[in-house]
């Protein structure tokens, strides 16, 4: 894997990115975190890190979540961080909290996928352990550990596209169901976490490189409330104005 790390005020915020994407696609929230220290790194067969020897067994979320640990280890990272997971790392973020619950001072979410929203289109392409990619996972297993994990007492943000952004042309169709169920998994996420959940009002499901403001303003919250020992605080005002919704309580 390839990291980059950059000093600067604590807590050190350790970004994960979704199936397929590098570390760079973080970019353009980093740009707006100035001052904060980060971490970004590359799983194996994404960004600029070579993929890993083939056959390889399929590999649970926990895997990915045991490499990151090694990989802070190895850079020397040892006081409590935040955790910012987009898509398949949203999951690996909750794995790896649950395995190293000491480590983790606060979470967001940011279209996290979860096991409430799998349907059979996502399984065709994670399935196949042999994939040299090590972002191939075993499904099945993969999220019956996420059915097991337990949220931490940590600050915590959810964020997610708002319903039917992609389809408005198709609602006539099945297909606006699969839309409502990720909405109704994020609002249980964020409830199991005890979290505001934002809704990205003018974003589709990349949500770091379509609205990296409203992404950014969710971090720095959470950071802020680590580094404060202060409540979590939102600004529904500044949310909308950086194309938002910020929801307190999700039904």
């Amino acid at each position: 894997m390839t990291i980059s790390m950059r000093a600067g005020d604590p807590p050190l915020i350790v970004f994960i990115a979704a199936l397929g994407h590098g570390g760079d696609v973080w970019k353009p929230v980093i740009d707006r975190l100035p001052g904060a220290a980060v971490l970004t790194y590359d799983r194996p067969a994404c960004g600029d890190a070579p993929p890993r020897h083939a056959p390889n067994p399929p590999l649970p979320f926990s895997a990915f979540a045991d490499e990151l640990a090694e990989l802070l280890d190895g850079q020397g990272v040892t006081e409590p961080f935040v955790l910012v997971g987009h898509s398949i790392g949203g999951s690996i973020a909750r794995l790896f909290a649950q395995r190293h619950p000491e480590r983790v001072a606060g979470m967001v979410f940011l279209e996290a996928s979860l096991p409430q929203s799998l349907t059979w289109p996502e399984t065709d392409f994670l399935v196949d352990g042999d994939d040299p990619g090590a972002t191939t996972v075993d499904v099945i297993a993969g999220h019956v550990e996420l059915l097991q994990v337990s949220p931490l007492d940590v600050p915590a943000v959810v964020v997610t596209r708002r319903r039917h952004w992609w389809i408005p042309e198709y609602r006539y169709i099945p297909h606006p169901a699969i839309d409502d169920l990720w909405h109704v998994s994020q609002q249980l996420l964020a409830r199991e976490w005890r979290a505001p959940l934002i809704v990205a009002e003018n974003s589709g499901h990349h949500l770091p490189v379509d609205v990296p403001d409203l992404v950014a303003y969710a971090v720095n919250a959470v950071a802020v409330a680590v580094r404060t020992g202060d409540s979590l605080a939102l600004d529904a005002h500044v949310v909308a104005e950086l194309g938002g919704t910020a929801l307190e309580d999700s039904p």
